[in-house]
């Protein structure tokens, strides 16, 4: 999943809305599941979740917020679908 926020010194957060889960602010990552990741490319602005060897239980809707005020928040879908 990928935004692009074009905002320099504003902090990018990403939610798990199925439990309201932070899972990562900024470049860090505030849960205990290592698999998921935050990562800015400063060429382009983009903030990329990547979510390594994903589960169907990690399909749900994730958002994307970038700390303004009030907060800008886009939010997407995640299906894992196989095994």
């Amino acid at each position: 999943m990928k935004i692009n926020v074009n905002v320099v010194l504003l902090q990018v957060t990403w939610i798990r809305h199925r439990d309201l889960h932070l899972l990562t602010v900024g470049r860090s990552t505030y849960t205990s599941d290592q698999r998921f990741t935050s990562i800015n490319n400063p060429m382009t602005e983009d903030w990329t979740l990547q979510v390594r060897y994903p589960q169907r239980r990690d399909s749900g809707i994730y958002e994307c917020q970038v700390g303004t005020t009030p907060p800008i928040g886009h939010s997407m879908g995640l299906s894992v679908v196989g095994k």
